[in-house]
């Protein structure tokens, strides 16, 4: 369920941050995932793409910037012609000094991996043609020192990576979406890391410190599903990558999936996808 391509992350001190670029033809279509850190991403391509979070999708331009914390599941559709720059950061380790950008919204974005957008789907904001060939420089420079063992390296990314959240902030103007720290986020976390397991709706609205109702009403806010759909999410998103890259019986992706049976789990597939498992393995061993 995680970027795999994402795999070498360079620790700086005491925080994670890395640059990685997803290049035309990288990415599969569809292929939902989450990860358990930050990423913004920018658009520098792309021919019809999609983004899809929260069960909703928006169509993507050069110059779009998504922000995704850890917890969403998201995917990109018809990636054939998508390029991204992806700057991978862990918001809760990064001494990102305050001053000032509480007046920004974007900044407040960033730092907060509590909030998360009422339209996840949608670009955190746009950047011009002239300014995302400026992003695009800074990123380069990143790159060079992620690359290069220099004196003060460390030092000098952290000051380029502050440089670019301030140069994207302005640039951007004030975020194109409202944020929300909501009260369910903990609940989507234990979500993501329990999915394949039996869950209590009752002990998720105690965590949340919510009624069940208040607690189904958050949820759904947070993103878009109540939570044993999204918890179906999740497994259907598994049991998608289990097909692909394994040779497992039916039965036993059901049982790795967390679903009682095989048949139970070919219902669902069929439903959500219009395709049984067994056709949609066929066509992925023929791409």
């Amino acid at each position: 369920m995680r970027h795999y391509f994402f795999e070498q992350m360079m620790h700086i001190d005491r925080f994670n941050l890395t640059v990685k670029r997803l290049r035309k033809g990288q990415s599969m279509s569809m292929n939902f995932h989450n990860h358990d850190f930050s990423e913004i991403a920018v658009v520098t391509g792309t021919e019809n793409t999609l983004h899809w979070c929260g069960g909703k999708s928006h169509a993507l331009v050069p110059g779009d910037v998504i922000l995704i914390h850890p917890g969403p599941v998201h995917a990109y559709e018809n990636t054939a012609g998508l390029e991204l720059v992806n700057i991978i950061y862990d918001s809760s380790q990064l001494p990102l000094p305050q001053l000032d950008g509480g007046d920004l919204n974007f900044f407040q974005a960033l730092v907060n991996g509590n909030y998360l957008s009422e339209n996840p789907e949608r670009p955190l904001l746009h950047l011009g043609e002239k300014e995302l060939e400026e992003v695009k420089s800074f990123i380069e420079r990143m790159e060079k020192e992620l690359q290069e063992a220099l004196p003060g390296n460390r030092l000098c990314i952290f000051g380029l990576f502050l440089s670019l959240l301030i140069f994207i902030a302005r640039a951007g103007g004030e975020t194109k979406q409202n944020y929300v720290d909501s009260s369910a986020s903990r609940a989507l976390h234990y979500i993501n890391l329990h999915f394949k397991e039996n869950i209590n709706i009752e002990f998720l609205a105690r965590m949340c410190n919510l009624s069940r109702t208040g607690f189904f009403v958050a949820f759904r806010e947070l993103c878009g599903y109540s939570p044993i759909e999204y918890q179906q999410e999740k497994r259907l998103a598994l049991a998608v990558e289990l097909l692909r890259s394994s040779s497992r019986t039916l039965g036993e992706i059901a049982s790795e999936c967390g679903f009682c049976d095989s048949n139970y789990l070919s219902k669902l597939f069929s439903r959500k996808f219009g395709v049984s498992p067994g056709r949609l393995r066929k066509s992925l061993k023929q791409q």
